[in-house]
């Protein structure tokens, strides 16, 4: 089921929207909204949360992720001497306690592992005051937002280029690496920077100058209000380039004035790179620009003047579209005088995209900020959950009536069964398990006949064992039945000493108890014909 993420860049002039529709196989962009942050006296977090408050309630059932401002923020890059992930969670806290002003108790701090060489690692880490952070969650909760996570502002552009990048090398070359790309938001009293390569941020830092100050700056050269410098930079304002005539006094003026307010904000560029070259010992390939202020009329030539690099709008609906173009690819080149209306919601887009693909990023929902669900939004579905619940519970009980149903059946069944495989074992039907278990156990020794110790096969052949030998006594068997509890002997023998000495012999038969002598009478030739009952003692 797909659903609705909005990311929310706090911005100090407006608070800008993205929205992406997340579902199973792709992620759809729904739109931009952006809302002005309102003026007063009130703390700027508080208004703010006003801005967010109107913009997001246009899309309530839109899930928040918010950035915490970079200059709220410590940002640091540490190199370790071990790749273990563990290991690395562990120290942390102690290299950043030695490079930030505030004791680590009073900070939420998290990190990412931007590049591994062998055993050792770079890190990204960043730290935000515990109060600024207790500050926007509530301010945002009071208005009725829950962001669901607070990444840093700084680090997240990196969801807007590339990863996985192939780079080209001549024949004969080893592969070089990934560019190096430095993404330059100018927003209106802030700036942030992120140089990014293969889709992991190297370095990060926010810039206190933007628009604020250039609006500021020619209100000052031309003693006008705050709304007609605003507007001025907004319409007439331009850098001219390099070997460019100005048009008129009042163009020249400005473009002197737009350079020196600019000139701040140039040489922390110039000294963020220069860091960035001796600490990674990477050049930046090119610069990307985003933000309200980049709309400036020719920003572009001047930043190519200044700092020696390329620079072109960063590209941010195909990324949202989801495919990954080359730098400068579909955008504006050096010559275009604005960017699209889009590329001012880079930083809402970034966040909306790293909420969507749930990959590691710095979060400081953590410790005593850790999101809890709230459920508004199940109140709002209530009615349609409710219907679900019901539905699940109807099936459900059909399914078990119909399970029991079955069973009913087949407890009909088997006590069938039952009732004649007791009649066939015990001669009368019984139901009782307990009762047919005990009968069971006992062998049937009550109800039923014992094994016989002796078949008549057995008897037969101890009757021939017991029987004289044929060379000492002749004896001529003409019956012999073998019953229970019964054996009849019918035979001639050749002499009445031999009947004597058969009875002997058979007596000797474990199941024999009583051998009777029946009357012994003479037949031709001289024979004896003879009988004998015997009472056997075996079934």
């Amino acid at each position: 089921m797909a659903h609705l993420i909005c990311g929310i860049d706090l911005g100090t002039f407006s608070v800008k929207f993205a929205f992406l529709e997340v579902g199973f196989r792709a992620t759809t962009l729904r739109g931009f909204v952006e809302t002005a942050v309102p003026s007063g006296d009130a703390p700027l977090v508080e208004r703010q949360a006003d801005a967010v408050r109107e913009g997001f309630a246009q899309a309530r059932e839109a899930t928040p992720y918010l950035a915490v401002p970079g200059d709220q923020l410590s940002v640091r890059v540490m190199q370790l001497p071990f790749a273990d992930a563990r290991k690395i969670d562990q120290v942390v806290g102690y290299e950043l306690e030695g490079q930030i002003v505030h004791a680590l108790e009073d900070v939420v701090f998290d990190h990412l592992i931007v590049a591994q060489s062998g055993e050792n690692s770079t890190v990204l880490a960043a730290a935000a005051k515990r109060d600024d952070l207790a500050a926007l969650i509530a301010a945002c909760e009071a208005g009725g937002t829950h962001p669901r996570a607070l990444y840093a502002a700084p680090v997240v552009y990196r969801a807007l280029l590339p990863k996985g990048e192939i780079v080209e090398a001549a024949e004969g070359e080893a592969a070089p690496s990934a560019p190096c790309r430095l993404v330059l938001d100018l927003g209106h009293a802030r700036t942030n920077v992120c140089i990014v390569r293969d889709g992991e941020p190297l370095a990060a830092r926010t810039l206190l100058r933007g628009g604020l100050h250039l609006t500021e700056a020619i209100s000052k050269a031309f003693e006008a209000d705050f709304e007609r410098a605003e507007q001025a930079k907004r319409s007439d304002a331009r850098l001219l380039p390099a070997g460019t005539p100005p048009p008129s006094p009042l163009a020249a003026k400005l473009d002197s004035v737009l350079r020196q307010a600019l000139e701040p904000l140039v040489r922390d560029l110039r000294q963020t790179l220069a860091s960035f070259r001796a600490t990674l010992k990477t050049d930046v390939s090119e610069i990307l620009v985003t933000g309200g202020t980049g709309r400036l009329r020719d920003l572009l030539p001047f930043l190519e003047a200044e700092l020696g690099l390329p620079a072109h709008f960063l590209a941010i609906r195909p990324v949202l579209a989801g495919s990954k173009p080359a730098a400068g690819e579909d955008t504006p080149g050096p010559a275009a005088l604005y960017a699209d209306e889009s590329e001012s919601h880079a930083l809402a887009s970034a966040i909306a995209l790293t909420a969507s693909r749930g990959t590691k990023e710095i979060d400081f929902r953590r410790g005593p900020f850790v999101y809890r669900a709230s459920f508004s939004v199940l109140r709002q579905r209530a009615g349609h959950i409710a219907g679900l619940v019901a539905g699940i519970l109807f099936f459900f009980g059909l399914d078990i009536y119909a399970k029991k149903s079955n069973l009913g059946d087949e407890q009909k069944d088997l006590a069938k069964q039952l009732k004649t495989a007791t009649t066939e074992l015990f001669g009368a039907p019984r139901d009782d398990a307990r009762e047919i278990t005990q009968l069971l156990k006992k062998g049937f020794k009550e109800d039923l006949a014992p094994l016989p110790k002796a078949t008549a096969y057995d008897l037969l052949d101890q009757i021939s064992r017991k029987t004289p030998p044929a060379d000492k006594v002749k004896i001529d068997v003409a019956e012999l039945e073998i019953r229970p509890k019964k054996t009849y002997i019918k035979g001639t023998v050749d002499s009445a000493s031999a009947v004597d000495d058969l009875a002997g012999r058979l007596k000797e038969i474990e199941c024999y108890e009583d051998i009777t002598k029946g009357a012994i009478t003479e037949v031709s030739g001289g024979a004896k014909q003879f009988t004998l009952t015997i009472a056997s003692k075996c079934p």
